[in-house]
Order: structure tokens, then C-alpha cells, then sequence
């Protein structure tokens, strides 16, 4: 073997930093970054495509509390069936309490907008409000 035939075989196309091989690979390498930096830039700077993603996290987020609440639901159903059960009086109280704060609610705007009705009604159409 003669020594120029090694020496050969060290200088070969991969380990020349200039080889044609060397430039295109780096070629293609900035070829797909400058692509994945205009994505980026034209997903920050169309509106449309961040209201799409954050709609779809939105949506991932809402979907797994959903599973969450589907999978303690029945848990959480049976301690308030037994916390009525152990205390009849206080839940009867509690939801009395509700109904009525509802039904006061109700009763308070509808007088109310009888009330406006009512003077709204003899007043010249551009005092109405």
C-alpha cells in the first residue's frame, strides 16, 4: 500500500468541510429552518390561525375537564345523597332558601316592568324610554 493511497482515504468527500455533499446537506438544513421560522412567523401574524389554535386548546381543555367531571360525578352524587340523608333538615332549608331567593327574583322584575309599562304608557312617545 503506498502512502498517498491512506492518505486518500482520510481526504475523503464527508470529512472535507467545502465537499459538494457537506454544502447541500447545510443547504437543505437552512432550507427547512427558514421554513419552520415563516410557519411560526405567519402563525403568530394571521389572526385567523391563532384564534384556530386557541379555539382547539379551548377545546382539548374542555374536553378533559368534561371526562374529569363524568368520572367523579357519580362519586360526588353519592356523598350528597348520603350528607341529605344524614341531614334532612338543613338540605330542606337550604333548598327552600333557593327557591324562595328565585322566586323573589322573578316577582321583583316583573313588578318592575309592569311599573314601567304603567308609565310609560300616558307619557308622549318621545319621553319613553
Amino acid at each position: 500500500m503506498r502512502p498517498s493511497d491512506t492518505t486518500d482515504k482520510v481526504i475523503s468527500s464527508h470529512s472535507v468541510p467545502g465537499a459538494p455533499e457537506n454544502i447541500r446537506a447545510e443547504i437543505e438544513q437552512t432550507r427547512g429552518d427558514i421554513t419552520d421560522t415563516v410557519t411560526a412567523i405567519t402563525e403568530k401574524a394571521v389572526p385567523a390561525t391563532r384564534l384556530r389554535r386557541s379555539l382547539a386548546d379551548m377545546k382539548a381543555k374542555s374536553a378533559a375537564g368534561a371526562a374529569r367531571v363524568r368520572q367523579s360525578a357519580p362519586q360526588r352524587a353519592r356523598q350528597a345523597q348520603h350528607a341529605v340523608r344524614s341531614r334532612p333538615v338543613p338540605a330542606a332549608a337550604t333548598a327552600l332558601t333557593v327557591v324562595g331567593a328565585v322566586a323573589a327574583v322573578i316577582v321583583s322584575r316583573r313588578r318592575k316592568a309592569q311599573a314601567r309599562a304603567a308609565r310609560n304608557r300616558w307619557l308622549p312617545g318621545f319621553l319613553h324610554r
